[in-house]
């Protein structure tokens, strides 16, 4: 294995590896949240000092300046994959004091906020309501007379596309206020501690880390013999 892979229960141990926190580095408890329930509440990040970006290695060849990050790498951690599991592990890797940077080739949040917890739920409280004001026993035991129940088909996708999009922004400017390094691109372990990351077929940054998170989801299996009913 190329890379020195941690879980993110285990983020706190390289704490101890790296020599401890980085000089002014926050240590706020209530990152301890959950990150997607935290933003969804709009509950506000504390703001980590400024600092500086690690250059990638191709761009600090260019002007003959080596990025230098904690014993020589350019980060302690970098995560790849962005969506609720890296976010959570770029939190408390923060709070421990971690020079962190997380990649991303789609959009922050993943599967759970972009196309399956959050839109999902969205969609159904609102037929969760329907069905409460369809209740005709119901409404009137409350004392309430509704003559017509309808909705609008689109309006309810707009509204749960709508939510995931507030939450996607969210989860974004909490690790960027937390001073967290956000780089787009496909990310691929190239060698002992080492990460390229970009375009698909033309990953041309090159960064180093002292650790490494992969937390790119999983995708279906579906075995040989079994079809799908839809």
């Amino acid at each position: 294995m190329y890379s020195t892979a941690i879980s993110l229960s285990a983020a706190a141990t390289a704490a101890a590896a790296v020599g401890g926190a980085r000089p002014g580095a926050i240590r706020p408890a209530e990152l301890r949240f959950c990150g997607l329930r935290r933003e969804a509440l709009g509950l506000r990040s504390l703001r980590a000092p400024p600092r500086a970006a690690a250059t990638p290695r191709k761009a600090a060849a260019a002007t003959g300046n080596g990025a230098a990050g904690s014993g020589g790498f350019d980060y302690d951690l970098v995560i790849i994959g962005a969506g609720v599991g890296g976010h959570g592990a770029a939190l408390h890797a923060v709070e421990k004091g971690l020079k962190t940077a997380i990649i991303e080739g789609d959009v922050v949040g993943g599967t759970c906020v972009n196309r399956g917890c959050v839109p999902s739920k969205a969609l159904l409280a609102v037929s969760g309501r329907m069905r409460e004001l369809q209740d005709e026993h119901h409404m009137k035991s409350l004392g309430l007379q509704v003559s017509t129940a309808g909705y609008d088909r689109q309006a309810v996708a707009d509204h749960a596309n709508n939510l995931a999009s507030k939450i996607r922004s969210n989860l974004t400017n909490s690790m960027k206020a937390l001073g967290v390094d956000i780089l787009t691109g496909f990310g691929t372990i190239v060698g002992k501690q080492k990460v390229r990351y970009g375009k698909v077929g033309f990953p041309d940054n090159e960064i180093t880390a002292r650790n490494i998170i992969i937390a790119t989801g999983s995708v279906p299996f579906v075995p040989n013999g079994i079809e799908i009913d839809g």
